[in-house]
């Protein structure tokens, strides 16, 4: 990753300031869902709810992620491991 830079992150609300390694187009994937994930939850509550219910979503959302790949992960541990060819001489 490149070096942190500072930036202003909206949630809800509120302005945010911090500093990220991540590059404009992965940090704006990750503030979209951030976003979308506080208009589901509903912009009608105070921001320290929002922040809260939002955690909980997301959370939420990557433990069902996780459950849903983890037999896949499973599967594929079990594969045998492509060893490369030694080289010739």
């Amino acid at each position: 990753m490149d070096e942190r830079r500072e930036v202003r992150v909206i949630i809800g609300k509120r302005s945010y300031r911090t500093q990220t390694e991540l590059d404009e187009f992965t940090l704006a994937r990750v503030t979209s869902i951030v976003d979308e994930v506080c208009k589901a939850v509903g912009y009608g509550v105070d921001q320290e709810s929002l922040l809260m219910l939002t955690c909980l979503q997301l959370a939420y959302n990557l433990e069902r992620i996780m459950g849903t790949f983890e037999p896949l992960k499973e599967r594929l541990d079990k594969l045998p491991v492509w060893e490369p060819l030694p080289e010739e001489e």
